[in-house]
């Protein structure tokens, strides 16, 4: 299962960090079917969006932040090939956890490292490769 949802997270999905330094994990699919079994093993909510022209399908994005997004990157990483979105993996399983203190308490020190971890995640620009 690993592997699958890591060949998923390669073609259709996202990984980041919003700017506050939230990590999460996106899955995009018309088939909603296999969002769901995502959701099982790894939790998150599903959103569907309904098409905004007649010809295109209804569909629907996974999403999944804090541990549930790190411990997805987590599991799959070793399995992913997708270049930046495997370098944005590798950072975030490095950094986030020294760098994110879950009681919201940081020292100056910190907050810097948290900062460049935020921005270094970003700077893995996906433009180029048909992927976000």
């Amino acid at each position: 299962m690993k592997q699958y949802i890591a060949g998923f997270l390669d073609a259709d999905g996202t990984i980041g960090m919003s700017p506050n330094g939230v990590v999460n994990v996106e899955f995009y699919n018309a088939d909603i079917n296999i969002l769901q079994s995502i959701q099982k093993v790894y939790g998150g909510r599903i959103k569907t969006r309904k098409p905004l022209k007649k010809e295109h399908n209804v569909s629907h994005t996974l999403n999944l932040v804090y541990d549930k997004a790190y411990k997805l990157i987590e599991d799959v990483s070793p399995f992913m090939i997708h270049g930046k979105k495997k370098a944005r993996a590798d950072l975030i399983i490095k950094y986030y956890k020294k760098y994110t203190p879950r009681n919201g308490k940081y020292t100056p020190d910190l907050l810097e490292k948290k900062k460049w971890l935020i921005d270094k995640v970003k700077s893995v620009l996906m433009r180029g490769q048909g992927a976000y």
